[in-house]
């Protein structure tokens, strides 16, 4: 559960994380990014364990709400997921065209578009916000 909250956490940071302070921003990736501890982030910043929680905890909690009114965590998700959805159909497209004798003109066209599916699902995968 902590390393599904640590991901959330990172993806809200690569797209809100402009919206931050500047140490903010800084804190919340040596944590979430660079997985440093709180100690170790306190240490290099001068200042206390706690001050580094808390910074923590009131960014998260602005990250979160951010990401409650502009949605644009579920809105990637969702379309990276309908992209998946599309390739699936297509493969089962091409397996369907391979079964038939006149279907290699499509079974060409479709790998064309599994092509352009593989190309977008990996512009969503490594989109830097």
């Amino acid at each position: 559960m902590e390393i599904e909250k640590n991901l959330h956490m990172g993806v809200l940071l690569d797209i809100y994380g402009g919206l931050l302070t500047k140490r903010q921003f800084e804190i919340m990736d040596l944590y979430f990014n660079e997985d440093l501890s709180l100690s170790e982030i306190a240490k290099f910043y001068g200042i206390t364990r706690q001050g580094v929680h808390d910074t923590i905890k009131h960014s998260e909690e602005t990250l979160l709400g951010y990401d409650k009114t502009l949605k644009l965590a579920e809105s990637n998700e969702r379309r990276k997921n309908e992209l998946y959805g599309f390739k699936q159909l297509a493969l089962e497209a091409l397996d369907e065209c391979r079964k038939v004798s006149f279907g290699k003109n499509i079974a060409d066209k479709v790998i064309a578009l599994l092509e352009d599916l593989d190309e977008k699902i990996k512009e969503y995968e490594n989109t830097d916000y």
